[in-house]
C-alpha cells in the first residue's frame, strides 16, 4: 500500500483514524508480552546452566516450551468457538502463572520444564491471536498491511527491551527475580489486552474433528503448503539460534549483561526490518522477496558458524534478524489476504504447528548434536540449505505464472 499520495479525506483515512486506538491496544499488549518472551529466552537457559552445568539441559528445557505448538490445531479451533478477546487476554495471564511457578521452583530443573511446557500452551494462543486472528477482526482490508508492519516491528523493537531488561536485572538482582518480573510483564499484558473491543463468534455447528480438518486441507493449496515446507524446514534450522547463542557465550563465561546487549543490537536490526518491509522489494512476487530473504538469512547464519568474535556475532546475528524481520511481515501479510477471517484461528494453527512448532525442534536438534558430540552447526547447515532449495523450487515452477502484488495478496 502506498505511504502518501492519499486524499487526508477520504474514508479510508477516517477508518485508520477510527481503528487507532484498537491498534494502539494491540501493540501495546504484544510488546508487553514480547518483552515477557524475550526476558525468559535470555533468563530461563541461564538459570538451569547455573543450576545443573549443562548446556544441553539448558537449550533442551527452553525448547520445551515451544512443543505447544505440536497442539496448536486444537487451540485454533477454540480461539474460533469463544470470545477473541477474552481467549487473548486469559493466554496472557496462564503464562503468569506458569512463569510465576518456574520462578518459585528455580532450583528444580524438572519443575520448571513443566511449568515452561504449559505456557507454551498461552505463549501459541496469544501469539495466534494477536497478529493472525485480533488483526483481521479489528482492522479493516485497507489498512491491514500499515498494521501488520506496525505490529510486527513493535514486536522486534519488544524484543530489544525483553533481551536487555531480563540481563539487568539478572545481573543487579538473580534469576529468580528475573523470572518473577517476567510473570508480572504477563498478567500485564493479560489486563491491558481486556481494553480491546469484545469480538463474539458463533456458536460452532461443527465438531472439532471436522475444524481439524478444514486447517489441514489448507496445506493442500501450493500457495500454502509450499510456503509451509520451505518456511519449517528454515526454522529447524534457525528457529533455535537464539537460546543457544545465549547458551553458549554463558558457557564461555561473557557476562549476560553482554550477552543480551549482543542479540539485543541484531533484534533492533530485525525490528528496523520488519517496519521497512512494505517498501522493500515492492514490486517482486511473493516467491521472489521470500527468496531473496532467506538467502540473507542463510548468509548471517553462515558468519555464525565461523563461531567469530563477539563483534562478528553482532554482524551475522543483525544480519539473520534483519532479513527475517522482512520475511515475517510478508508471510502474515499473504496468510490474512488469503485465509478467511471466520477460519483464521484453525487454519493459521495448523500452519503454526509446523513453522513454529519447528522453533523447539530446532533446539533440541542443536541439543542432540552437543550431546552426541557431533560438529553443533553441521545440521543446522544442511537444513537451511534445502529450505533454500526448496523455494527456489517452488519459485522457478511458478516463475511462468501471474505474480503476486506488492502487498503480497494475489493480483486480481
Amino acid at each position: 500500500m502506498p505511504e502518501s499520495g492519499r486524499d487526508t479525506d477520504s474514508p479510508a483515512t477516517g477508518q485508520e483514524a477510527a481503528e487507532r486506538p484498537v491498534l494502539r491496544v494491540l501493540i501495546g499488549t504484544s510488546v508487553i508480552g514480547k518483552i515477557a518472551d524475550y526476558g525468559l529466552m535470555l533468563v530461563a537457559p541461564l538459570a538451569v546452566l547455573s543450576a545443573t552445568g549443562s548446556v544441553a539441559g539448558a537449550i533442551l528445557t527452553f525448547a520445551l516450551r515451544g512443543i505447544a505448538y505440536a497442539v496448536s490445531p486444537v487451540i485454533g479451533v477454540y480461539l474460533d468457538r469463544y470470545e477473541r478477546r477474552g481467549m487473548f487476554a486469559a493466554a496472557q495471564v496462564q503464562q503468569a502463572v506458569c512463569v510465576a511457578v518456574a520462578a518459585l521452583f528455580l532450583d528444580q530443573a524438572w519443575v520448571v520444564a513443566g511449568a515452561l511446557f504449559l505456557s507454551g500452551l498461552g505463549g501459541v494462543a496469544a501469539s495466534l491471536s494477536s497478529q493472525f486472528v485480533l488483526i483481521p477482526e479489528l482492522i479493516s482490508p485497507a489498512n491491514r498491511v500499515r498494521a501488520v508492519a506496525r505490529v510486527s516491528s513493535s514486536i522486534e523493537f519488544a524484543k530489544v527491551l525483553g533481551f536487555l531488561s531480563g540481563g539487568v536485572v539478572l545481573v543487579a538482582l538473580d534469576a529468580r527475580a528475573a523470572a518473577l518480573g517476567i510473570a508480572v510483564l504477563y498478567a500485564g499484558a493479560g489486563a491491558w489486552a481486556m481494553r480491546l473491543p469484545r469480538v463474539p463468534v458463533e456458536p460452532a455447528d461443527t465438531s472439532l474433528r471436522d475444524d481439524l480438518a478444514v486447517g489441514f486441507r489448507w496445506l493442500a493449496k501450493p500457495e500454502i503448503g509450499w510456503l509451509v515446507l520451505s518456511m519449517t524446514v528454515s526454522n529447524l534450522a534457525l528457529g533455535g539460534l537464539g537460546s543457544v547463542l545465549v547458551t553458549l557465550m554463558g558457557d564461555r563465561g561473557t557476562n549476560p549483561t553482554v550477552i543480551s546487549a549482543t542479540l539485543a543490537i541484531g533484534l533492533f536490526i530485525g525490528a528496523w526490518g520488519a517496519q521497512l518491509t512494505p517498501r522493500a522489494l515492492p514490486s517482486w512476487s511473493l516467491q521472489s522477496r521470500i527468496l531473496v530473504f532467506q538467502a540473507v538469512a542463510a548468509a548471517g547464519f553462515g558468519l555464525l558458524v565461523l563461531e567469530p568474535p563477539i563483534w562478528v556475532i553482532v554482524l551475522a546475528w543483525s544480519v539473520n534478524s534483519f532479513a527475517l524481520g522482512l520475511s515475517n511481515v510478508v508471510s502474515i501479510t499473504y496468510r490474512q489476504e488469503t485465509i478467511p477471517v471466520h477460519l483464521s484461528g484453525r487454519i493459521n494453527s495448523v500452519i503454526r504447528m509446523f513453522i513454529a512448532g519447528a522453533v523447539p525442534l530446532s533446539g533440541m536438534t542443536y541439543a542432540l548434536a552437543a550431546m552426541q558430540g557431533w560438529w553443533l552447526w553441521g545440521p543446522a547447515i544442511l537444513l537451511e540449505a534445502a529450505a533454500l532449495l526448496i523455494w527456489l523450487f517452488h519459485t522457478v515452477r511458478v516463475s511462468d505464472s501471474r505474480p503476486l502484488g506488492p502487498e503480497g495478496s494475489p493480483d486480481s
